[in-house]
């Protein structure tokens, strides 16, 4: 039976097609998310409070610290906030107390950050953006609290931020992320995908040194190591054995040298059975990986 080389043409571009479909629609409605929401407010800091949701009601403007609403006879009125300028700390108690949220752009219903009717003392700060504003926020305190520092990428190190062993809470607003103890996605790892008021719950209270966005589609499920007996039976052949390491200059997988990003050296050594990689040469492939 003969075939038509242009049906087959048009056979494999619908299927091209169907299958680019989800893909694309997903990438439209973030978009469409992403265009929704205010912008992020620029200039200098101020804020008008309003009694009423959707920018509504009796209403005042504040351009500075104020440690009680109450003294400009507005405390727990706030029901929507029209942000102009800056990055604001609104707070439930007086004194910059209680429950707190930062926002860098406009709220047409404070009941989105839980502080409907709440608002006792507002701040405004240093920040560019609001920890919202970001993939993940990490701050120094539990609940949200004392300072922060946002991300929209993977970070090796956060001693260069000044955030080694600081971090008491996270807000993770999109994707799913690896935290780790060490520099180098190294140590002991926990994987997060909501945000988290209290890290001492996983038991990395003021322990994280790195951490990773995570791709769980490319990736497949996580599960943390376990510390293996030494030394582990079914790793790669091909690497010299120590008393609690091995290492391998030539890492492969499926026969290819590995690519070395973020996080490949240690993805390599769990592999092998090892708890992380210890070492690894600069390069572009994986080059002397001590693993232990």
């Amino acid at each position: 039976m003969s075939r038509n080389p242009f049906a087959q043409t048009c056979l494999a571009a619908a299927f091209l097609f169907a299958a680019a479909v989800p893909a694309a629609s997903a990438q439209k409605d973030g978009d469409e998310d992403a265009r929704r929401r205010p912008p992020v407010s620029s200039g200098p800091p101020v804020i008008v409070l309003y009694s009423d949701t959707n920018l509504r009601g009796t209403s005042v403007e504040l351009t500075a610290d104020q440690y009680s609403i109450g003294a400009v006879r507005f405390n727990d009125k706030a029901r929507s906030v029209e942000v102009k300028g800056g990055v604001w700390l609104l707070c439930s108690d007086a004194g910059l107390k209680g429950t707190c949220e930062y926002v860098d752009r406009t709220l047409k219903n404070l009941g989105e950050i839980g502080l409907s009717g709440k608002i006792s003392s507002v701040q405004p700060t240093e920040y560019d953006k609001g920890p919202r504003s970001y993939d993940i926020s990490f701050f120094v305190d539990s609940s949200y609290r004392g300072a922060f520092k946002g991300f929209d990428g993977s970070e090796a190190s956060l001693g260069q931020y000044g955030f080694n062993d600081k971090i008491s809470s996270v807000i993770v607003n999109r994707g799913d992320w690896l935290v780790c103890e060490h520099a180098d996605f190294r140590g002991r790892c926990e994987l997060i995908s909501d945000s988290m008021t209290e890290l001492g719950s996983i038991g990395l209270n003021d322990q994280i040194s790195s951490f990773r966005r995570y791709d769980i589609r490319k990736e497949g499920p996580w599960y943390p190591p376990a510390s293996p007996a030494y030394p582990p039976s079914g790793g790669q052949a091909g690497g010299f054995q120590g008393e609690q390491t091995m290492f391998f200059p030539a890492p492969t997988y499926r026969g290819a040298r590995i690519s070395n990003r973020e996080g490949a050296a240690t993805r390599f050594c769990q592999d092998q059975g090892f708890y992380e990689a210890v070492y690894k040469a600069p390069g572009s492939v994986l080059s002397d990986v001590l693993c232990r």
